[in-house]
């Protein structure tokens, strides 16, 4: 077992599996625990999750997040290096160790201008590897930008897995709130931190009825929140995704206000949003009410990627029509 630590301290050093790690800087808050970035001994970085568990359904989410992040390899996706498990007065704490990502979350990025370029890659990015979990029957449940990872050459990163679940599970439907569900856990979370209503998840959340179509949509809020640079203000920090102003109360989330507020409701890009029109087709599909009216991951991946192809013929025929007027 781990030795005791509550909060770390900079500059303490921590074992996780058979690394010894100095604690370097606390990075923030997610969910479910603290994140730092850590180095061992040979000056390799990483990211260090640090998740108190207070009752058994922490501990669960806990175990769930390092078995399936064990699970999975994409260059998309975030890699589990390690874990490791000790006990203190707060509780049993899960130590989870990663590869860390320098660019920082793509909700910090968004702040700043980004190419056309660099904004198609980020959306097929983060289709290839929805459409990859997906295929392996894993629902992350928790896409947004804040989980959204940046390398230094600025490729996408899917992280924070501690809601995710086995594809299988979510067949079943969860009546009940009280019962020490994940629903439960996520949502007195959010609902009662200052951060509710949840900006980035699709209406049938607030029903219980989660399949891998709510994937999907936050996917869809992901890449309007890329394209059209929208944002709430929560807590003094700009939270990207897609957003509808309602009268009297505000902007909230597009799920969130279908949920609320009419299933008619829809959502539209404003003449500055950049990407094609191709691009925003994809987002407004992901984005419907409906849940069967959504693509798949798959189906979404297919139509960027043949998006990409013809932007490359388009290319590869300019180039050669400039030659033949050169010669």
């Amino acid at each position: 077992m781990q030795q005791a630590f509550g909060n770390f301290q900079i500059h303490s050093r921590v074992t996780v599996g058979s690394k010894v790690l100095r604690i370097q800087q606390r990075l923030g808050n997610g969910a479910f625990g603290v994140v730092y970035k850590v180095i061992d001994e040979t000056s390799n970085v990483y990211a260090l999750k640090d998740v108190v568990c207070l009752k058994g359904s922490d501990i669960r989410n806990a175990i769930r997040e390092v078995r399936t992040m064990n699970q999975i390899s994409h260059e998309n996706v975030i890699s589990v290096i390690a874990a490791e498990q000790f006990q203190d007065a707060r509780g049993l704490h899960m130590l989870i160790l990663t590869e860390y990502c320098v660019g920082g979350t793509l909700n910090e990025r968004l702040t700043r201008q980004s190419s056309e370029e660099i904004n198609f890659k980020w959306i097929r990015q983060m289709a290839a590897a929805l459409a990859f979990l997906h295929s392996r029957r894993i629902v992350h449940r928790d896409l947004k930008a804040d989980n959204v990872l940046l390398t230094a050459t600025e490729d996408v990163k899917l992280a924070d897995f501690g809601l995710a679940r086995e594809y299988i599970a979510l067949k079943r439907i969860d009546a009940s709130r009280d019962d020490g569900s994940w629903m439960s856990c996520y949502t007195q979370y959010y609902m009662n931190s200052g951060v509710g209503p949840i900006h980035w998840v699709a209406p049938e959340f607030f029903s219980g009825r989660y399949t891998e179509k709510a994937d999907v949509f936050s996917l869809g809020t992901l890449f309007f929140s890329i394209l059209e640079r929208d944002f709430v203000m929560i807590n003094g920090k700009p939270m990207y995704g897609a957003f509808k102003r309602i009268p009297g109360g505000g902007k909230v989330g597009i799920g969130y206000a279908m949920a609320n507020y009419g299933s008619n409701i829809t959502i539209q890009f404003s003449p500055y949003a950049q990407g094609s029109g191709a691009l925003k087709r994809i987002a407004v599909d992901a984005m419907q009410y409906n849940k069967n009216d959504r693509p798949s991951a798959e189906e979404i991946h297919n139509r960027i990627t043949n998006i990409q192809g013809s932007v490359r013929l388009s290319n590869s025929g300019n180039q050669q029509a400039s030659e033949g007027w050169c010669c």
